[in-house]
């Protein structure tokens, strides 16, 4: 479990860099000033390097998400000390 929870933040930083890193619709001045209007995937109709990278990320964060899901539930809650046990 403790390999997953690695990979998860590693995951969360390299999601919210990609994120971050990308160019909004309304970046440019042209599109401010009532310039051409983009189709929902973009001019070219197709996703940029970084919108494939984000599609991926986010598909390993779904399911590394799901699999510590998983691995939590198998593991048995730890049990309290008992007055026994302590002495």
């Amino acid at each position: 479990m403790g390999i997953l929870l690695i990979l998860q933040v590693i995951i969360c930083i390299l999601l919210i860099g990609t994120i971050l890193l990308q160019v909004g619709r309304g970046a440019s001045t042209g599109a401010v000033f009532g310039g051409r209007q983009d189709t929902f995937f973009g001019p070219s109709g197709e996703a940029s390097f970084l919108g494939k990278v984000i599609i991926v990320l986010t598909v390993i964060f779904v399911v590394n998400t799901v699999l510590l899901y998983v691995s939590s539930r198998q593991v048995p809650p730890p049990m309290p000390p008992t007055a026994e046990s302590t002495r």
